[in-house]
């Protein structure tokens, strides 16, 4: 938890000598996999992709002006759901580079999807849905993205909907 929170908060210090993007923007960082990312194989062990994709998101976040639209409100990026499809391991020491690609939106999520790439190859793509909160409440995503210049909004393909089409169901299935 110590390293997720120092990458986050690199993250957030050196968006101030970084590039601003576009809230929609495709992104790229590329990432060294560690020895505390691996299993017992010399691989990086499945509960790592995600926090790589977090940081991603978060640094979208930071070097776009969602970052002080979601300040100045008081707001919190919540991940919503998150599906990952691995092909191929990723090995100790090794490179990657993680790609993150907005989908689109709807009234209320935003779809993104991380391919993590090696040596020119897909090792695994995740695919997120993402939204905004203040007090557990979901914030208007249009206001937010009015206000960041957002002119149009991109729907999300089907596919990406397909895969979260489930998930409320999931849910009340669970708690009952």
């Amino acid at each position: 938890m110590i390293y997720y929170w120092y990458t986050i908060l690199k993250i957030l210090l050196f968006r101030n000598f970084q590039s601003e993007v576009q809230y929609n923007e495709t992104i790229s960082r590329s990432f060294r996999v560690g020895v505390f990312d691996c299993d017992g194989l010399r691989v990086m062990t499945a509960s790592k992709y995600p926090v790589y994709m977090d940081f991603i998101r978060w640094e979208l976040i930071a070097r776009s002006k969602l970052f002080k639209a979601i300040v100045k409100r008081g707001l919190a990026p919540t991940l919503g759901s998150q599906k990952l499809i691995y092909r191929k391991p990723l090995k100790i020491w090794t490179k990657f580079n993680l790609t993150l690609e907005s989908a689109g939106s709807d009234d209320k999520w935003v779809y993104h999807i991380h391919n993590f790439e090696q040596d020119h190859e897909i090792k695994a793509i995740g695919i997120t849905r993402s939204l905004i909160w203040k007090r557990d409440i979901p914030t208007a995503l249009s206001d937010i993205l009015k206000e960041v210049g957002a002119k149009e909004t991109k729907k999300p393909p089907q596919w990406v909907l397909d895969l979260f089409k489930s998930d409320k169901d999931i849910i009340q299935k669970a708690n009952s």
